[in-house]
């Protein structure tokens, strides 16, 4: 008789949650964080350049202002945004956001004052592409 008497107050108690529970603000946060991930996964992986632009790539040097990590991992390798100054012909420095995958042997070639090799096509700043395998 006890088991039939604590199914029963189980019943009642899961049937209350269910009416206080708010099915359209619970999707409602999912669909922000799942709005947040696929920002970041679009910001960490590569764009796509106009291929004509390729041939007036420069190589350069990116010289780290920052870096925050962001709330992410992507398999093994943390989101990182990276506050960096560009170093343009003619010495003058362009600031820039990016924001990487990093593994955590790389973490500790992003400190501030660290210095990545960097390539650029001049007058398109969304180019930027921080040199990892040079």
């Amino acid at each position: 008789m006890g088991f039939l008497k604590d199914l029963t107050t189980l019943t009642r108690q899961a049937n209350q949650g269910y009416a206080r529970m708010d099915v359209g603000a619970s999707l409602a946060q999912a669909q922000a964080s799942i709005d947040q991930a696929n920002r970041m996964m679009a910001a960490s992986v590569p764009q796509a350049t106009d291929p004509s632009l390729e041939p007036r790539r420069i190589r350069t040097t990116a010289t780290v202002i920052g870096a925050r990590q962001l709330p992410m991992m992507l398999g093994v390798h943390l989101i990182v945004e990276l506050d960096v100054h560009v170093l343009m012909p003619g010495g003058v420095p362009m600031p820039a956001t990016r924001t990487e995958q990093v593994s955590a042997l790389q973490l500790a070639a992003v400190q501030p004052g660290a210095q990545l090799p960097a390539s650029i096509v001049p007058g398109h700043p969304e180019t930027l592409r921080i040199e990892w395998a040079a």
